[in-house]
């Protein structure tokens, strides 16, 4: 449709990016959906202690020049960066698209716009909660007629810090000489949930050495070959989980 309507007629662009307005704070950084933090578990006093000596062991500066930022939200500190990191379920656009976006103007209203957004979620957050939170929010804030597709998702996870499974990694990084610092929570997602939760209920978490970085980006990448030895290629990160399994035999 031609601009020269949009006196009378209503836009989509218009309408989706006040909706979006309204499921963060003014800054953008906080969640700001109706009883969004209903059910967020604060971090418990073990995983502050374990957040500062990662903060302590961590070089921040190396940190920000690998994420290509020069500060964090609020200007805090290191420490209270990643608390936040840990603790704070988000609301992120990762897409946003309407209209024409090419060279020079075009004087069109367009007919649809569209965002894809991620949620991340913390315990004792649950993905149903969150997908009904959302959609009950934008029809509370007059937004019926936003659709909702939800393409993905899944629970948090959350293991104990003295599950086998976690006392053989440490156990293995050991043997290997890495030093390694245990964190409460990664911001990432995986459905580790399938596993962690009932009626599975057994521990699931990540581990590995070996170097890599730009995650989903176009120049993602892992070491195959290291030149470097302290940095693990392909095969010396392969041999880790074979001594993690020599570990996980060994732990009672």
């Amino acid at each position: 449709m031609h601009s020269s309507n949009k006196a009378s007629v209503d836009s989509p662009v218009w309408r989706l990016v006040q909706a979006l307005q309204t499921l963060v704070t003014p800054d953008g950084n906080t969640a700001a959906i109706d009883g969004w933090f209903e059910n967020v578990r604060p971090l418990t006093a073990r995983e502050k202690e374990l957040i500062a000596l990662s903060a302590a062991n961590t070089d921040e500066a190396k940190v920000k020049a690998m994420m290509g930022v020069t500060h964090w939200i609020d200007d805090l500190p290191f420490e209270a960066a990643i608390t936040r990191q840990a603790s704070q379920p988000t609301v992120n656009i990762e897409g946003l698209v309407a209209g024409y976006t090419g060279p020079g103007g075009k004087t069109i209203l367009p007919g649809r716009a569209a965002a894809k957004l991620d949620l991340r979620l913390v315990p004792n957050q649950t993905r149903a909660e969150a997908e009904r939170k959302l959609r009950a929010h934008l029809d509370a804030h007059g937004f019926p007629d936003v659709e909702m597709k939800v393409t993905g998702g899944y629970d948090p996870t959350e293991v104990a810090e003295n599950a086998r499974l976690i006392r053989a990694q440490k156990e293995a990084y050991a043997a290997m000489g890495v030093k390694a610092n245990l964190f409460p929570r990664l911001a990432g997602s995986w459905p580790g949930a399938v596993f962690t939760a009932p009626p599975v209920s057994i521990p699931a978490t990540q581990f590995g050495i070996g170097h890599g970085s730009g995650a989903h980006a176009p120049d993602e990448y892992f070491v195959i070959d290291s030149t470097n030895p302290k940095v693990a290629g392909m095969s010396r990160a392969s041999l880790g989980f074979v001594e993690l399994m020599y570990q996980l035999a060994g732990t009672s």
